[in-house]
């Protein structure tokens, strides 16, 4: 098996190692490999989806990563049919927003948002 050079954040290390502990993987390796099991089959199931979709999309992210968020929705405002905005705790945000369009541009969204840094969840549920 390849060995690969990963870096991460000593947050990042801390949640690896709680994720190891507390789903009683044998390593930190193992838990990576079933992450990005994970995140396939999440990124699959959205690439099969064709046609006109509806769904919700839920993200938590970093205060700091509203500006870039502003921009894909301006870029992106006729596949957003509702956008809400909440302030939480500890300088993050909670935006949910209604989605409708071609699964293309759909897709072409999420995958701006994934790419966004500051992101502590997203969740794109299809109706």
């Amino acid at each position: 098996m390849p060995i690969i050079s990963v870096s991460l954040t000593d947050k990042n290390v801390e949640d690896l190692e709680s994720l190891q502990k507390d789903l009683g993987f044998g390593g930190r390796s193992e838990a990576i490999r079933a992450a990005m099991r994970t995140l396939l089959a999440e990124t699959s199931e959205r690439r099969s989806m064709v046609g006109q979709v509806d769904g919700v999309l839920i993200m938590v992210n970093d205060a700091c990563a509203s500006a870039p968020i502003h921009d894909i929705y301006h870029d992106n405002h006729l596949l957003i049919k509702t956008h809400v905005h909440n302030h939480l705790g500890n300088h993050k945000c909670m935006n949910m927003m209604v989605l409708s369009g071609e699964a293309v541009r759909i897709n072409e969204l999420l995958d701006q948002m994934h790419r966004l840094e500051g992101i502590a969840y997203l969740k794109f549920i299809r109706s």
